[in-house]
């Protein structure tokens, strides 16, 4: 479906002009986010699934997650109706299912956008990495900054219990959070994840865990838990044990090659 179907969804934003190929393949991939609607596409360019893949969403689209936060900060996750967000945005309701498949699809893509930004900047450090202390540093740095942004972990508990008693919402959440450990691991170990050593990946598992386990903690009681210290001891961790990895790598590759024979 290309940009013309949003004429007919009834915007009077002004976006249904004709859509560039980037914006028609955001525009699939976002509707494809409600797993279970029986519309999904398998294209994943740009999807809830896919943290940090791409800056930015359709307008539309990012006024309607912009309307759905504003309204969870003020009124609670009970407020989150398609008819309010629409009337929040300015936008046709409908246009929700268009861009999201559904409001659930919505609200976990509003998961992802309470650290898209974060998790873009990461990714676009990727390349760049070139030892295990500059990948720790990538993991640690990130982690910091999510927590530092207390106001977006609010609203992501606010979420969370209520996309987990929804089974396709959950699902959805589990894929995201599947690709919050994938986007580590890529970070620890880089672009060969299918190769990525059990420990590497648990070690990935881990970070997401301690991410949200010092959330709730300091929203709980501010203060409570000197995280430049926490971390400093986290990022140690996952040096020494990247380090004991490349070092078994290293012992690995010798073993491999044959002894010379004398006098050659």
């Amino acid at each position: 479906m290309t940009g013309g179907a949003e004429a007919d969804a009834g915007t009077g934003s002004g976006d249904a002009s004709p859509a560039s190929p980037k914006t028609r393949r955001q525009t699939e991939t976002l509707r494809s986010a409600a797993r279970g609607n029986g519309r999904a596409k398998n294209s994943r360019t740009r999807t809830p699934g896919l943290p940090g893949s791409e800056p930015g969403l359709p307008p539309t689209a990012q006024r309607l997650l912009d309307a759905a936060r504003r309204l969870l900060a003020r009124s609670g996750y009970n407020s989150l109706s398609v008819e309010a967000i629409g009337r929040e945005a300015g936008e046709n309701k409908a246009l929700i299912r268009y861009y999201f498949g559904s409001k659930n699809g919505l609200l976990v893509a509003l998961v992802d956008g309470l650290v898209a930004d974060t998790v873009w900047q990461a990714r676009q450090r990727l390349a760049g990495l070139s030892s295990y202390e500059d990948r720790a540093r990538l993991v640690v740095d990130t982690l910091e900054a999510i927590l530092s942004d207390t106001q977006s972990y609010r609203l992501l508990y606010d979420l969370l219990p209520r996309l987990l008693e929804n089974p396709s919402m959950a699902r959805q959440l589990a894929e995201l959070y599947r690709a919050y450990r994938d986007l580590n691991t890529r970070a620890l170990w880089g672009d060969r994840t299918d190769d990525a050593p059990v420990v590497v990946r648990d070690l990935a598992a881990m970070t997401v865990a301690l991410t949200d386990g010092l959330a709730v903690q300091l929203l709980a009681e501010p203060g409570s838990v000197d995280v430049a210290s926490t971390l400093a001891v986290w990022r140690s961790f996952v040096e020494s044990e990247l380090a004991a990895l490349a070092l078994a790598s290293g012992a690995s590759r010798r073993e491999a090659v044959p002894p010379r024979e004398p006098g050659l």
